[in-house]
């Protein structure tokens, strides 16, 4: 049912990593975790960051994300009887937080560097303030399990069992949220996390602008760099992991995880949720009354309520296993307008736990509403 593997601290990581050779004041993996997860999910909202490159980091590992720092620490355990879907990607991962000044060519001539072939360049950021951090990434596949919540539902047995060894299973709840699976892993090809351990810090690279921009600027092809250099205190990690080598190997540089609550399964869990919610702002002069339908396992559930113009309103405590979640908005205005917005399964759709309804209209336009985390609109 599963694999076991040793964990072993040296010698076994995908990194390169550089320090400065004077002391340095922490900052500690929770943060540099945080940091990298916040930028990250401006572009992707439900991944997680991989920040120091962990090959344990794989579709199936089982394991705890510490709620704190994001941390996932494995259980050392993978679940092994299950279908993988490699799904190609081409895409730069471009992250910087703030504090960050971008890199210029400092040495060779002037343009891109897809169009400067062997030229020999410099790329340096500098990083004002200490834990600034930026990224770069050439992504190029995503490697996810086959129906992910069927596959942990039918591994419960051994979740159960595991979950328990790391104290996050009690006969009356079940499994804690935090506990669960990656369930998909994307794949670089080249790339490098940096962040600075001090104020007034810089890392640069250099190599055939070429080779550099096939591991930061672009997809496809040869990646390289000849060396990489740091003044005041530095963390980064970078591939390949040592200059002028190629690598065929691909780097984990994110991933999404299910985690339980119970026995339910909850895809795309970034956070613990004990129930859903629905914020309602009305931003239009229209009354609204809402009304919301749903199933449960003990019934079919009705929630009614009325929104005044200009004003704000929630409806919260919507059970985790509600499914057929309707919404109803009917508009008070000379001709009756109804509109309505249906979900199968808020659970592993809605990691985050809430929804935001934004709703519009002035006499005499006609009403619309639009779903933040969905990037929809009823116009």
């Amino acid at each position: 049912m599963f694999m076991r593997f040793l964990v072993i601290t040296a010698g076994v990581l995908l990194t390169a990593e550089i320090f400065a050779s004077q002391h340095v004041k922490t900052i500690d993996s929770g943060y540099i975790t945080r940091t990298f997860n916040q930028l990250i999910r401006e572009s992707h909202p439900n991944w997680w960051g991989n920040f120091n490159l962990d090959p344990m980091i794989r579709p199936g590992a089982i394991g705890v994300i510490d709620i704190g720092s994001g941390v996932f620490q494995p259980s050392g355990e993978y679940l092994s009887d299950f279908e993988t879907i490699i799904s190609p990607l081409s895409e730069v991962m471009k992250l910087s937080s703030e504090h960050v000044h971008e890199p210029r060519l400092v040495v060779g001539g002037k343009g891109r560097l897809a169009h400067m072939g062997d030229a020999q360049v410099q790329l340096k950021w500098e990083f004002s303030r200490r834990g600034a951090m930026t990224s770069r990434w050439a992504l190029v596949e995503k490697q996810s399990i086959k129906d992910p919540g069927k596959v942990l539902r039918e591994h419960l047995d051994l979740l159960k069992s595991i979950a328990s060894y790391e104290s996050m299973y009690d006969s009356v709840s079940g499994i804690s949220q935090g506990f669960g699976v990656i369930t998909s892993v994307i794949m670089a090809q080249a790339g490098m996390n940096v962040v600075a351990l001090s104020d007034g810090s810089n890392w640069s690279v250099s190599g055939q602008a070429s080779y550099l921009g096939n591991m930061l600027t672009q997809v496809g092809g040869e990646a390289q760099y000849s060396k990489a250099e740091y003044e005041g205190n530095i963390l980064s990690f970078l591939w390949p992991r040592e200059g002028n080598e190629f690598s065929s190997v691909l780097v984990p540089v994110a991933f999404t995880f299910a985690s339980l609550e119970g026995e339910k399964v909850m895809l795309h869990w970034i956070r613990p949720i004990g129930s859903f919610r629905m914020l309602f702002n009305n931003h239009g002069d229209h009354y609204v009354g809402i009304s919301l339908f749903y199933t449960t396992p003990v019934g079919n559930q009705q929630v009614e309520i009325g929104l005044l113009p200009f004003l704000k309103q929630e409806i919260d405590s919507i059970p985790l296993d509600a499914t057929n979640l309707t919404m109803t908005l009917n508009y008070l205005r000379i001709m009756k307008t109804v509109q309505t917005h249906r979900w199968k399964t808020p659970l592993g759709s809605w990691p985050t736990g809430d929804r935001h309804i934004d709703i519009k209209g002035s006499w005499p336009m006609y009403p619309s509403f639009s779903i933040k985390e969905e990037g929809y609109s009823s116009q």
